[in-house]
């Protein structure tokens, strides 16, 4: 088995002398707020509306680099929350999905993924920060979400008003959620929301062993899209389920299989593409950084070398920018590196999958 020391190393340096200075320094402004985007010098893009999706997760990054060590990542976490709550939150509970650069509202419709980072990033403040708003907050945006956007075929609008088609990933992540509260405040409204979750995913996303993505409002697949799988999110079901399993929810039988489909049909040139369909032919045949870190993170549970190897791909590829501690986040089917900007977004992958690297023993 491949000692993972020398990658952990890498990865430390990377993450700890890079990138999280970097984005503490530059990718918050002077309220607290964090931009949703820097250059490939490591200075703000102004003028683009901040997702509160991305504020969560930012919450989220810096909570859990001060949990690993990184003493400055406690001051941006504190404020990132409380601007993400003055800034973002409804009088009726739920969150809006964006601001603009003075935090005037410019999207104020709830959206169910949104909220699952709000939810995510609360666990974290809850879990790091000893936040004592996190949990009764976190409490009522459930409560507001089971209220408001409640669908009648099973688990919840994905936005109000509501869309089609219907989408298994906001369902993915507010299960992320609910399983980061399990395991640091464990309370029924929470298992509930998870147990949904999973329920969706045995009944629906998971189809003859793989995880779809489109559906209609009754959860059949969608006639358009419902083809569409993505190998990054077989590999973060994979995982998901596993954790499910750890905290008593769900078994993991089923995470093996989502890891090897994706693993197997998935890859183009070591790396996970885009878009497949249910027989593994390519649909967009790019590559994003983010289903690189699903599974990197994945294939901890089940190959380490196969883990590692991935790593280094990482770092001879998504992670080699002439400013260090930044990302190129997108290649096109040919291999080329397709972004101008350096999206926020991707640093929470990037700290779930090497949280979980740094956390694996030798």
């Amino acid at each position: 088995m491949t000692d993972l020391a020398p990658t952990r190393t890498r990865v430390a340096d990377w993450l700890f002398d890079q990138a999280l200075p970097l984005w503490a320094a530059q990718g918050v402004d002077d309220r607290g707020r964090f931009w949703e985007r820097l250059d490939f010098d490591g200075r703000p893009v102004r003028g683009v509306k901040r997702r509160t999706r991305v504020q969560a997760r930012q919450v989220y990054v810096f909570c859990e680099a001060t949990a690993l060590g990184f003493e400055d990542g406690r001051t941006v976490a504190r404020a990132g929350l409380e601007a993400l709550i003055a800034t973002c939150r409804r009088d009726d509970g739920l969150w809006i999905s964006a601001a603009d650069d003075a935090g005037a509202v410019v999207d104020p419709a709830p959206d169910l993924y949104d909220m699952a980072f709000v939810l995510f990033a609360l666990a974290a403040a809850h879990r790091v920060l000893g936040d004592a708003g996190a949990l009764p907050l976190a409490l009522q945006t459930l409560a507001a979400i089971d209220a408001r956007m409640a669908a009648p075929h099973g688990g919840w609008q994905e936005a109000l008003p509501a869309r089609l088609p219907r989408r298994q990933n906001p369902h993915m992540h507010l299960l992320e959620a609910m399983l980061a509260w399990q395991a640091t405040a464990p309370d029924p409204a929470f298992e509930a929301a998870a147990r949904e979750s999973l329920r969706l995913s045995r009944a629906h996303f998971q189809v003859d062993g793989a995880i779809h993505e489109f559906f209609t409002a009754a959860w059949a697949l969608d006639p358009e899209t419902g083809h569409i799988v993505e190998p990054g999110h077989m590999e973060e079901w994979a995982w998901l389920l596993t954790q499910a399993e750890r905290l008593g929810l769900d078994t993991a039988e089923a995470a093996p299989g989502l890891h090897r489909r994706a693993w197997d049909q998935g890859r183009s040139g070591g790396f996970l593409i885009r878009e497949m369909d249910a027989d593994g032919r390519p649909v967009d045949a790019g590559r994003r950084l983010w289903a690189q870190t699903e599974g990197l993170r994945t294939a901890l549970l089940f190959d380490r070398d196969a883990a590692a190897d991935l790593t280094g791909r990482l770092f001879d590829t998504h992670l080699a920018t002439e400013t260090p501690g930044l990302w190129i986040d997108s290649y096109d089917a040919e291999g080329r590196p397709v972004d101008r900007t350096v999206p926020a977004s991707t640093l929470y992958h990037l700290m779930t999958a090497f949280t979980a690297l740094l956390e694996t023993g030798a």
